[in-house]
């Protein structure tokens, strides 16, 4: 079964002619990746992670604005996602908590949405943390 277009009429910042994607699974079943590929750009894919997973008291509000451009009535409408950067290092991967894309899990339709009151610090938070071995 193909996955659903997912809509972003504004497109995203970089990129005016991308509006259409597919997101397609990343990992096994429990993984909490996936990719965003672009249907108007050739090879123009994004990795995209579920928040809720890797970062649990995430919780982005979104303005009223927002709310109503893109129809959402409930929390359970949307569908969030957070661009994931990786460099040379996998380990080194970041997540954009600042600028999450929303999408209404009934209409496909979303956006990218840069929260008011996030902080600066949430343009780049790790997604892997490396925490020392306890001393036994």
């Amino acid at each position: 079964m193909q996955p659903p277009v997912i809509d972003l009429p504004a497109g995203l910042p970089g990129f005016p002619d991308a509006h259409r994607f597919l997101l397609v699974a990343w990992g096994d079943e429990h993984s909490p990746f996936g990719l965003l590929r672009c249907l108007d750009v050739d090879a123009l894919e994004f990795l995209v992670a579920a928040p809720v997973v890797l970062f649990p008291d995430y919780a982005p509000e979104l303005d009223d604005g927002c709310a109503d451009a893109l129809a959402l009535t409930c929390a359970e409408d949307a569908l969030i996602l957070v661009i994931v950067t990786v460099t040379d290092r996998a380990e080194d991967a970041t997540a954009n908590l600042l600028a999450p894309i929303i999408v209404n899990v009934h209409t496909n339709v979303a956006a990218q949405v840069v929260l008011p009151n996030a902080d600066v610090e949430d343009l780049r938070r790790p997604v892997f943390t490396v925490t020392a071995p306890a001393n036994v």
